[in-house]
């Protein structure tokens, strides 16, 4: 009797070993996408605040002046983009976290007011705070929602962290000093941002749980 049943017990311990390390694998490899997906969007985040706020603000505030952008230079963590003379290049830098705008020179002598000078500060924060809470809100208004949405979570996670908390509460302080030079109250701002912070995460906090509660009712249909 026991030489007519190995070889069934011994197939039904290699199927249980595919099936363990199959599911290591796949758990790993959701893993690493998350991952992925965690950096990606914090380039997406870096590179939103330093093009869409501080380079865009730049060129609004130059384009009331009636001059424009000649010459910049912004680092992306691994990537440098610079425009000098009509010319664009795309290069290499030596890796930061973050970014930074290395130079934003106009075409003609500018001065700038203080207000302009802060609003160009505040817009880096600015822009990816109304990037975060647009996609938030879009993403409450879906009915059904089959993923977990990890690139919109996680940028909009950088952005109440380093943008909304650390640039207005930390040093720099590069948020509330923009608003402080646009003629804001410094504690009125605090509120405002405060607000914004438990606004959006509630919003992501809503999400998880609809996305868990959408989940749960997926395999009790299939069940």
């Amino acid at each position: 009797m026991d030489t007519t049943f190995q070889p069934q017990s011994t197939n039904n311990t290699k199927s249980k070993m595919k099936k363990t390390v199959s599911t290591m694998l796949a758990i790993l490899a959701g893993i690493a996408l998350v991952l992925l997906l965690a950096y990606l969007a914090f380039f997406c985040y870096v590179a939103a605040h330093e093009w869409m706020g501080h380079i865009l603000s730049d060129e609004l505030i130059f384009a009331r002046h009636g001059t424009t952008l000649a010459k910049f230079q912004v680092i992306v963590q691994w990537f440098s983009v610079s425009l000098q003379d009509g010319r664009w290049s795309v290069g290499l830098a030596p890796f930061r976290i973050g970014g930074k705008v290395v130079s934003a020179i106009p075409r003609d002598p500018v001065t700038l007011a203080e207000w302009e000078i802060g609003f160009g500060n505040l817009m880096g924060s600015g822009f990816t705070a109304l990037i975060s809470l647009i996609a938030l809100t879009a993403l409450n208004l879906h009915k059904d929602i089959p993923r977990f949405p990890w690139f919109a979570g996680f940028f909009s996670l950088y952005s109440m962290i380093f943008d909304q908390i650390l640039y207005t509460f930390g040093n720099p302080a590069e948020a509330l000093d923009g608003a402080v030079r646009m003629g804001a109250n410094p504690l009125l701002f605090k509120i405002v941002v405060i607000g914004l912070v438990l606004l959006q995460g509630w919003l992501l906090v809503r999400l998880v749980f609809r996305h868990r509660r959408g989940r749960q009712a997926r395999s009790v249909v299939s069940i």
